[in-house]
C-alpha cells in the first residue's frame, strides 16, 4: 500500500513517460540559450564596460530594455550605496517610486505590492531624492550582469547591499 492508494493521483510511471518529451524539449531550449549566451560573452570580452555619468535619480533617462548593472550614489559624499542589476530602467523606476512613497512599498489595485529594500534604506538615510544619483552600465547579457554585480559588490561593499545576495537573480 502507498500514498497513491489514497489519492486521485494517476500512476506516476505514466506521468513520467508522458512528461519526457517536454523534459527533453526543455533541455534542448536551455542548451540553445546557453550557447547563445556563450557567443554573446565571447563578443563582450573585447569590449570595456562603459558607465553613464552619474545623474540625479529623479531625472536620469535609461533607454528602454537596457539590461545591465547600476550604482546608486549618495551625492553629498560621492559614496556608492547600492549596486544592482537587471532591467535598469525598471529597477530605477521601482526604487524611485518606493522612495517617493515615503520609503514604503507601493500597493496596487488588487492588493499586490511592489517593494524595494534599497529605496527603504535610501529614504531612511536621507529623505531628499535630489541627493541620490544613478549611474548604469549597459551589459546586454543577463548572466554577465549577474556576475559583474557580484564582483562589484564584493569589491565596493555598498552599505545597502546584502553581499550574500549579489548575482542571485
Amino acid at each position: 500500500m502507498n500514498i497513491l492508494d489514497f489519492t486521485d493521483i494517476a500512476d506516476t510511471k505514466s506521468i513520467d513517460i508522458d512528461d519526457l518529451p517536454m523534459y527533453y524539449k526543455a533541455i534542448s531550449k536551455k542548451q540553445a540559450e546557453l550557447k547563445e549566451s556563450l557567443n554573446k560573452l565571447e563578443l563582450l570580452k573585447s569590449k570595456k564596460p562603459v558607465w553613464s555619468l552619474p545623474k540625479p535619480m529623479e531625472s536620469v533617462k535609461v533607454p528602454s530594455g537596457t539590461i545591465g548593472v547600476y550604482k546608486i550614489i549618495y551625492k553629498p559624499d560621492e559614496k556608492v550605496m547600492s549596486i544592482g542589476q537587471g532591467n535598469v530602467g525598471n529597477r530605477r523606476s521601482r526604487h524611485k517610486s518606493v522612495f517617493n512613497n515615503n520609503g514604503k512599498d507601493i500597493t496596487h489595485n488588487g492588493g499586490t505590492t511592489s517593494g524595494s529594500v534599497t529605496a527603504q534604506k535610501m529614504y531612511k538615510y536621507d529623505t531628499k531624492l535630489s541627493n541620490w544619483y544613478f549611474s548604469y552600465c549597459n551589459i546586454t547579457e543577463k548572466t554577465l550582469a549577474n556576475a559583474f554585480e557580484f564582483e562589484l559588490q564584493q569589491k565596493l561593499q555598498p552599505q545597502f547591499n546584502a553581499l550574500h545576495m549579489g548575482g542571485n537573480n
